[in-house]
């Protein structure tokens, strides 16, 4: 029996897809699926085309079905329409698009969607913001880039559940590694007027921009600055395998631990075609804050001047 072909459309580069991946392929061996992982460089054309590829090629070539990892908010709605139209299942992860109900509705294979719940997980934030610094003051925030929807969604929580008296300063990083932040660090370093007494926390939408940004600390700054840049202390995101030794170790304060998703999605998908059901439109996975929200109201964790 021919085994189930599936292309796996990452965005970049970064610790939470690496994992992703891995889990991927993990679970693409357990079930006997014929994997292909493509990664788009940070490029919502170049994932589109990517894909079309595949989804215009012969009937014999063809997979039996697309997973993405959307590099745009949009999610590439024409490269899903063709691809449904060609009998390909279109599997969408951690994104939140508009397109799938319409798809769903003619579509022969399945079309579903899994994310984490972006929107919540800033909440998450904002409430460890509450507990970790309740004499409020300005927060420096590392967001991915306005084409995320992801980065979008989290500010939109963060916004939403932070306490008034948080002031936000918002630096994006284009990109989603630790290698752009450093990058985008870096050049705000060179170019801001901003101190480190200016600063009383660092939050970061994952865990791969506070590394990024510790390093921009450690080899643009000079004493005294960068020793009370890398004393600020920060929070991010990230799965429990990435940042909870960070948390342990104390390089971070606290967390949201986040749960993957293309192994889920797998399994979803191979039952799906195995039975012939379309699977629920929308699954999402769980994500909560490290340490408890309970434990971090215990601690005194504001900025010591």
């Amino acid at each position: 029996m021919r085994k189930l072909r599936c292309v796996v459309s990452i965005p970049g580069d970064a610790l939470y897809l690496r994992e992703q991946v891995a889990a991927a392929e993990s679970t693409a061996a357990r079930l006997e699926v014929e994997l292909e992982v493509l990664s788009a460089e940070m490029d919502a054309v170049v994932q589109g085309q990517q894909l079309l590829r595949f989804v215009q090629a012969r009937d014999e070539s063809r997979p039996d079905a697309v997973l993405l990892e959307p590099v745009s908010a949009a999610g590439l709605p024409r490269v899903a329409e063709a691809a449904v139209a060609a009998g390909i299942a279109w599997v969408v992860s951690n994104a939140r698009v508009d397109y799938l109900p319409a798809l769903r509705a003619k579509a022969k294979a399945p079309v579903f969607l899994i994310s984490q719940d972006h929107v919540e997980i800033g909440r998450i934030q904002g409430r460890q913001l509450a507990l970790l610094l309740p004499e409020g003051g300005p927060v420096l925030y590392l967001r991915g880039p306005g084409m995320s929807s992801i980065a979008s969604l989290r500010f939109e929580g963060l916004d939403s559940s932070k306490p008034r008296n948080v002031e936000l300063k918002v630096l994006k990083v284009q990109g989603a590694s630790a290698e752009d932040a450093y990058r985008t660090v870096c050049s705000w370093l060179s170019l801001s007027t901003g101190r480190p007494e200016a600063v009383n926390f660092i939050f970061s939408q994952n865990a791969d921009f506070i590394l990024g940004a510790r390093r921009a600390f450690e080899t643009a700054t000079s004493e005294p600055d960068r020793s009370k840049w890398l004393a600020i202390p920060s929070a991010g995101v990230g799965v429990a395998k990435q940042v909870k030794p960070l948390v342990d170790q104390g390089t971070l304060c606290a967390a949201v631990l986040t749960s993957l998703t293309h192994d889920k999605a797998l399994e979803m998908l191979v039952q799906a075609i195995k039975t012939g059901t379309q699977p629920p439109g929308q699954t999402v996975v769980e994500a909560h804050s490290y340490p408890r929200l309970e434990d971090l109201a215990q601690r005194k964790t504001g900025r010591v001047r």
